[in-house]
């Protein structure tokens, strides 16, 4: 399955309703909300900085994986940025197939 990482912040209402509910009820909620379309919550952790949140999950593709920031969005109490994580076997792949590829910069003299 891929990995994605959601980097969030919370809207006032979003953390008033943290601080009441406690945080826990936050992690929770997000497994069970991945958990009902067929993911998996790696890690949700708090920070300090520019993120209020991270969370690292296991999602059967990327539709899916816009299901969880839309649903929190849509809510008013987060915002989400979507990155998703790229394997080292994969980028060796890419790395392959880029070796192979025919390019010339613009300018080096080339037709």
């Amino acid at each position: 399955m891929p990995t994605f990482v959601y980097l969030g912040n919370y809207t006032a209402s979003g953390l008033e309703g943290a601080m009441r509910d406690g945080f826990e009820s936050r992690v929770t909620a997000v497994s069970d909300l991945l958990e009902a379309h067929g993911g998996k919550l790696l890690q949700m952790g708090f920070c300090l900085g520019e993120y209020d949140f991270v969370i690292v999950a296991d999602v059967p593709d990327r539709k899916t994986a816009l299901i969880a920031p839309m649903v929190a969005g849509a809510a008013g109490t987060v915002s989400v940025s979507t990155i998703e994580l790229i394997s080292a076997i994969e980028m060796s792949e890419v790395a392959s197939m880029a070796k192979s590829s025919d390019f010339r910069v613009a300018g080096s003299g080339g037709n």
